[in-house]
């Protein structure tokens, strides 16, 4: 069993964000890719089981469910199925394979139906702040893990098989054995 599951009324958040609101006015399709960006890394990071869900009459596609990654399903609505009723369902249908179940919607009538279905209600700017939060914990435990003298790169060099100070001499030896080769030949 999984321990938390996160669906997301995918609009719903967009709409509410300011970053999403304002990218949705240029392009819908880039700030859908965004919000899922965004929700891949936060799922990745919190372990949860995300379930993104859009309205499929506002994408104009055709009703799909993506699995992104593993634990990441992208779902599009069929035409008339509205995102709120989809997760309805999708809450009911997982309510005993995880241990808790997030839903991210600001519509308060979905809300009560969820608390109803036994999951727990986060608001759009709810899980803004907790995925800013999640996104500052993940940047103090990189560094904290990740100091300056212990993660250190290398070029990938043939001269540093050779050791120390005897590089040059190592290098002209393996010079003139290239031109032995190439004389003979």
């Amino acid at each position: 069993m999984k321990a938390d599951i996160l669906l997301v009324d995918g609009y719903n958040v967009i709409f509410a964000w300011p970053e999403l609101k304002r990218l949705s006015k240029q392009s819908l399709s880039h700030a859908r890719s965004r919000l899922r960006h965004i929700l891949q890394n936060y799922g990745m990071f919190k372990g949860y089981y995300v379930i993104l869900v859009f309205d499929g009459k506002y994408a104009g596609m055709a009703p799909t469910e993506e699995e992104v990654s593993p634990d990441f399903l992208e779902v599009y609505t069929a035409e008339g199925v509205t995102a709120d009723s989809y997760i309805e369902k999708a809450v009911f249908i997982r309510k005993n394979s995880f241990r808790n179940i997030y839903v991210c919607t600001s519509d308060h009538a979905e809300q009560n139906q969820i608390l109803g279905s036994g999951g727990l209600r986060i608001s759009a700017r709810e899980l803004l702040r907790q995925v800013e939060r999640a996104k500052l914990d993940e940047r103090r435990h990189y560094r904290h893990t990740h100091t300056g003298d212990s993660v250190r790169l290398e070029r990938n060099e043939f001269g540093r098989l050779i050791e120390g100070t005897k590089a040059a001499e190592g290098w002209e030896t393996m010079r003139l054995n290239g031109k032995k080769r190439e004389n003979k030949e």
